[in-house]
This record gives structure tokens, sequence and C-alpha cells, in this order.
């Protein structure tokens, strides 16, 4: 039998412990109507095995609210939901959640889920929790050693915008997942790059918001010192495979797309295209920290949503009196809000912009460059998240930005690290010195 390391079972207790805490905790999550929206469409996966061509797009669709919630976003986690109430055998949720309408109104119709059928959907999407926390020590340890990871882990694990939008039977569970998965995955499987394809497709088809972890994966393949004697004709089919692989994942996760590809996906462009425009319209009248008009306002609510805010638990003010018992109960356990606002908020943004200049630092110092490939993947990918963010986000809502959080965790690990290390220096550095003071004495 092989002797597990004391190393690797302090990890696996780590994450154990600090998982049962989080899930312990997932009722007390404030309800956010989405999450009905979410478990309603999950019968797509019952209606898949009962009649499949109900789910394929066509011109003129009988149920047309569900054909355009499949034109909008993409089907993993509300298909995953699906197949665990399918699994625990719960009830499907008979209507979705009507916005124009009262909370009461919407209990009558049927569109809140009850306690259980509601509470099955949030640990479909909870129980992945445990995976996030190893794929950020994995790829933390992979970028800058044991306290890398041990810093990433911790600063995933109470991080308050984790805590609140993956505990929800929302699509951000699976995307942060997800894309923690893709950047271990960059990172690690140099000999087979091309099947970074898998967890970049279960990131994209959670939310399109991780489309631009696509390139990163072909830049990854593209530039990969490990493989000796490479030919193009290999690196052709490598990204063969790769595009093939991603683009299979897609299809199968997309029957919507399957009798009319071309027609559905300009359906669904159009359709995704109008909803940011109505969007826009809404909250025209918002302030520039939800409605950014410039790209200086984008910039200024990334920021905000990512370091400073508190949890946001609603986007619009429709039911905030149904949900403030909740919220307060919720915010009463300061675990639930740490490092948000100017002080915690600053603190992590400190972090945040030491991990850049280390990484920076690293980069640019000998040796080669190819010992830095994972630095130089977490940066790109950072970067090209940021850019498709800033560029398509026309209402800052906090938990679009949970696609950024995975990279952003790792940047400030970094800091974190280099930080302890320099003290530990100062203090390796005062104890040497006081030795050889009390050896010439």
């Amino acid at each position: 039998m092989p002797r597990v390391s004391p190393r690797i079972l302090l990890l696996a207790v780590f994450i154990l412990i600090v998982s049962l805490v989080y899930l312990a905790e997932v009722s007390s999550v404030p309800f956010h109507p989405d999450e009905s929206t979410q478990i309603y469409m999950s019968s797509d996966f019952e209606i898949f095995f009962q009649q499949p061509s109900a789910l394929f797009w066509q011109p003129e669709k009988g149920d047309s609210l569900r054909q355009h919630y499949r034109q909008l976003d993409p089907p993993f986690t509300h298909t995953w939901i699906g197949f665990v109430r399918w699994l625990t055998r719960q009830p499907e949720l008979i209507a979705d959640w009507d916005w124009s309408r009262s909370w009461q109104a919407n209990q009558t119709a049927g569109a809140l889920p009850e306690a259980d059928l509601l509470q099955t959907g949030r640990l479909a999407v909870a129980i992945l929790f445990p995976f996030t926390l190893a794929f950020v020590y994995l790829s933390g340890k992979q970028l800058g050693g044991e306290i890398t990871g041990w810093s990433a882990i911790v600063l995933t694990a109470s991080n308050a915008l984790i805590l609140l939008h993956t505990r929800r039977a929302m699509a951000e569970g699976w995307l942060v997942t997800g894309v923690a998965f893709s950047l271990w995955a960059l990172f690690t499987w140099r000999k087979r790059p091309w099947l970074c394809a898998i967890p970049i497709a279960l990131a994209f088809n959670a939310k399109y918001s991780a489309a631009p972890l696509l390139l990163v994966g072909i830049i990854a393949i593209l530039w990969n010192p490990t493989e000796k004697n490479r030919t193009w004709r290999g690196i052709v089919v490598q990204l063969a495979a790769y595009l093939a692989i991603f683009g299979g994942i897609t299809l199968l996760l997309n029957p919507f797309l399957w009798a009319h590809p071309f027609e559905s996906i300009s359906a669904a462009i159009t359709a995704r295209s109008n909803f940011m425009a109505a969007q826009s319209v809404d909250f025209s009248g918002a302030s520039s920290l939800f409605a950014p008009q410039t790209i200086w306002q984008s910039l200024t609510a990334m920021l905000a949503q990512v370091f400073f805010t508190p949890p946001s638990f609603a986007e619009v003010s429709n039911y905030l009196a149904q949900t403030k018992p909740v919220v307060e109960e919720y915010l009463s356990n300061p675990l639930n809000n740490l490092l948000r606002g100017p002080v915690g908020g600053g603190t992590l943004l400190g972090f945040f912009l030491l991990g850049l200049i280390t990484t920076l630092r690293r980069i640019f110092t000998p040796p080669r460059l190819a010992s830095k490939r994972g630095l130089i993947l977490i940066l790109t990918a950072l970067a090209f998240e940021f850019i498709f963010m800033l560029i398509t986000t026309n209402v800052a809502f906090q938990r679009y930005y949970l696609v950024l959080l995975p990279m952003v965790i790792l940047i400030c690990s970094l800091g974190v690290a280099s930080l302890i290390r320099f003290f530990t220096d100062i203090l390796n550095w005062f104890r040497t010195t006081q030795k050889n003071s009390s050896g010439t004495v």
C-alpha cells in the first residue's frame, strides 16, 4: 500500500474541513430569483431522454420561453442540476420566475422552489468547491511553490464573493471550478496540451465569459518548450485535436444546435445582443458602478466589484424586503464578508499588485523564458479575460466578474508568498547577525 505523505494528508484534511463548513452553510445563502430559472431549465435533462427533438432550435417554437433561455445562456449548469435532481428524485420546478410580478405572486405560481428542491440545486453546484480548492492549490504550487499553493487555497476558501456566488444554484459555481481546472491543466498538461480543451469547454459551457481561455489554450499549444523536435505538422494536429474536443463537447452539451446549427448560432448571437442592449437601457440611469459608459468607468467598476464592494445579493431592488432578514443573518457571520471594503479590499489589492510585480520580475530575470511558462500563461489568461470583460460588460454586476477570481487569487497568492519570504529572509538575517555577534563577544 503506497504511503501518503504528511503534506498530502494535511492538505486533504484542510480541504475536507473547509468544504464541510462551506457546505453546511449552503441553506443560509439568500435566495436569488435566477436560481429558479436554472432549476426550471434543469428539466431539459429529462426532456432530452423523453423527446430530444424538443430541445432543438426551430424557427417557430411552441415553448418560446425555454428556447429563449437556450439562446441566451450556455446549458451546462442547468443540465448538471437536472442530473443531480433526477438522481435524488427531486421534482421539476413547474414555473419560471417572473420579475414583473410580486414575490407572493411568483410563490403562488410555483416559481419559488421548495426548500428541498432549492437545497438540491445548490448542493449540485456547491459540491464542486473542494475541487476548486485542490486546483488552486496545485496551480499555486506549480507557479511559486508550497507557500504560494497554501496562500491560494486560503484566499479562495475565505473569498466572500466565492462563498456567496458559488453556493447558489447558478452558473458561477461551475464557472469558477472550470476556470481553476483550466488554469491547472494549462500549467501542467505539457505533454498533451490539446487535452486542455476539456476543462476550457466545461468553463465556457458554464458561462460564455470564459471564452478567452480558448485562445490561451491555443497559445499553450503553439508555445510548448518541453516538446523537443516539434514539427509544424505535429502542431497543426494538436491544434486540430484541441478544437475538435472543444467543439465536440460544446456540441454534445447543446442539443439546441443539432437540427439547424448555423441558424441557431445566429439566433443565439442576436438574442444575446438584444438582451445586453435591453440591460443597458434598463440601467442607463443607474450609477456608473453598475452602468459604466466609458472604459475608465468600466475599469473602476471592475476593480470595485472584484476587490471592494460587499457581497451583492441582488442586482435590482424588486425583492429586497423579502430577502432582508436572510441577508442580515448571512452577514452576521464575519467570515462571509471577509477582506471587503476599503481596508480588506485594499489589502487584497495590495497583494495583487505585489504579485504582479513579483511575476513580472521573475519572468524578466534569468534563467530562460521556457522555465517561466506557467507565469506567462497566467498573465496571458488574466490579460485576455480582463480585456474581454472590459469590452463586453455593459452592466457591471458583481457575479459577472467571477471569471476573473481564480486568476486574481493566484496572482495575490504570489504576492503573499513573496511577502512571507521577504520577512523570513529578514528574520534569518537577524538571527545570523545575532549569532555572529554572540560568537565574536
